[in-house]
């Protein structure tokens, strides 16, 4: 009997929640026993209870009993056993690994490796397994927490990984870093180890830690394995919740490393030939204001470097000041500064100004002062390049009316303001097709409603299907152009876990999504006949629409979702 129809009939689940689980299981990464625990409406031990029975394995609930060779385990490795998860234990001479689930990966090996060969498999529950584990590994005193901290940062660069994690999971710390597409377990670390290293980052910060406060620092790190090459990291303190223990002080914390990054062209970063030829344009720009929005980690910073490099032909003195310099530019013509607590932003401003450049990069506007000081520098002849935390690249005059800046004024200098996202493409190989109809019904009701999102669709979607593709007529638009549409035939998601294209994953290399703003002479001209355009953004996208060609992320990630391109996971992360 299958997990779903088995819980059913034991009247744990419902057959819509199985529905529910079985489509998230089909566009995400996890298995059904673990969206199923994860919701709440089974236990670790009923799907471990639940595999052990339909495989006819034996069932461990408790390992204490078991005879856990640590030269065994070792053998394997943590990395492997973690991720199954999985135990190496003995009862009355016979070697079983004991997991949580039969996995594929779990099944190849078993087949294909002479030594998972004289092995049996059972199954016990997570927890479990994970306190075996932690017993196993994390007694391993072969390396301090320094030396483990530094390694981990080594191993980060040395991947090209924007972020480490030091994060709490079960009873154990575990270091993780952020890949391209998952995350990878670097080590697991007990409590007191993984504080250990917290407060050694801490130190290296400079900072001090407080119960139940967040905390936001950056210290250096000189890379051994780089021959000494310094680079910037900047660490967000977490204060976490001890259910041990109420009184413990317990932190997570997020390293976000820069100073390793490549500075790409913008065709080489992922950008279409259409939106690299836009973000060109910056070169004709004599002065003005470009902007860019998007949340940390969208890839805005690598965006603007790309242009500065293309910037930098012009051989006019270039400024930039950043906290901290993300990626060191090699060109003559361009001076990167620093800001830290006693020269922030206002004041590096300021000097730039004195230093006359023709081209200034400010890292983000965060205040009034710097927001004024920017526009000063537009208005004078400067081209200025900066960033702006804002939900879209629309929403940008809300914000800056916000600083107490005059919007008339901002809008008279702004040349174009970008809004952008990263993104993981389906694999082009097993990317699979799901019907509309098979959806559950609050995936329907949103995307027919985005079917009608408004008038900033540049074309109607008559949808067909052809060869499993989805095709789409461009067509001149209106909003009531998608009362006609009356269903969307199929969208797609992650495929196989064996594929040998995308290594199993479902996904192919992560890409940018960018809409971009552009106020031309046209644009300004229709907007100054009523600048209460600038507050209305359904208006205002329409002039922009009409004028000047703009598409917002909702609908690029639309067609994307049409043409097969992203899962309806992936479009509502970039749509909302």
């Amino acid at each position: 009997m299958k997990i779903g129809e088995y819980f059913i009939s034991k009247r744990k689940l419902t057959e819509e929640q199985l529905r529910d689980a079985l489509f998230m299981q089909s566009i995400g990464k996890k298995r059904l026993g673990e969206i199923l625990t994860d919701c709440g409406y089974v236990t670790d031990a009923d799907i471990a209870l639940y595999t052990a029975g339909s495989s006819g394995r034996e069932f461990f609930g408790d390992l204490n009993s078991l005879h856990i060779d640590k030269k065994e385990n070792e053998y394997f490795g943590f990395a492997l056993l973690y991720d199954i998860p999985a135990v190496i234990a003995k009862k009355d001479g016979v070697s079983y690994i004991v997991c949580n689930e039969i996995t594929s990966s779990l099944s190849e090996k078993m087949a294909f490796d002479e030594h998972f060969k004289s092995y049996k498999i059972a199954i016990s529950t997570k927890s479990k397994i994970y306190e075996a584990l932690s017993k196993i590994f994390i007694s391993n005193k072969e390396f301090s927490e320094k030396e483990i901290l530094n390694e981990a940062i080594e191993i980060a660069l040395l991947k090209g990984s924007p972020n480490l994690r030091i994060k709490r999971t079960e009873n154990i710390y575990m270091i993780v870093m952020d890949g391209e597409i998952y995350q990878e377990n670097i080590r697991a670390l007990s409590l007191e180890s993984g504080q250990r290293i917290i407060n050694i980052i801490a130190a290296s910060c400079q900072v001090t830690l407080k119960k139940g406060e967040g905390l936001d620092a950056k210290f250096i790190f000189a890379s051994n394995f780089y021959k000494g090459l310094k680079v910037s990291i900047r660490v967000a303190f977490l204060p976490i919740s001890s259910k041990l223990d109420k009184e413990m002080m317990l932190f997570e914390a997020v390293m976000r490393i820069h100073g390793l990054n490549k500075v790409f062209d913008f065709e080489s970063i992922g950008f279409t030939e259409e939106k690299a030829e836009l973000l060109k344009k910056s070169y004709i720009h004599p002065n003005g204001l470009i902007i860019a929005t998007g949340p940390t980690g969208s890839g805005k910073t690598t965006t603007f470097y790309a242009m500065l490099k293309l910037l930098s032909q012009k051989k006019g003195t270039i400024l930039t000041i950043e906290d901290p310099v993300e990626i060191e530019l090699r060109e003559s013509n361009i001076t990167q500064m620093n800001i830290s607590e006693d020269f922030g932003y206002p004041e590096a401003v300021r000097v730039m100004l004195r230093s006359e450049p023709d081209i200034m990069m400010i890292g983000e506007i965060r205040d009034e002062i710097t927001a004024k000081h920017a526009l000063i520098a537009a208005e004078t002849g400067h081209l200025v390049l900066t960033t702006l935390h804002a939900n879209s690249s629309l929403s940008i005059f809300g914000r800056f009316k916000s600083l107490n800046i005059d919007v008339v004024q901002l809008f008279s200098v702004l040349r174009f303001v970008t809004a952008q996202r990263l993104y993981n493409p389906l694999c082009p190989k097993c990317k699979k097709k799901i019907y509309f109809e098979e959806l559950p019904s609050i995936y329907k009701k949103a995307l027919m409603q985005d079917l009608r999102f408004t008038a900033e669709t540049a074309y109607r979607m008559d949808i067909k299907e052809n060869n499993g593709n989805m095709n789409t007529e461009k067509f001149v638009n209106t909003a009531a152009d998608f009362k006609d549409v009356e269903y969307i035939g199929a969208v797609f998601v992650r495929g196989e876990k064996t594929c040998d294209m995308c290594g199993g994953t479902g996904y192919d290399k992560r890409k940018p999504l960018i809409e971009i703003a552009e106020f031309n002479d046209a644009v300004k001209e229709e907007i100054y006949k009523d600048l209460n355009l600038l507050f209305k953004q359904s208006y205002l996208e329409s002039v922009l629409i009409n004028l000047s060609g703009f598409k917002s992320l909702k609908t690029h990630a639309f067609e994307k979702l049409l043409a097969g391109e992203i899962d309806p996971q992936v479009y509502f992360s970039l749509s909302r």
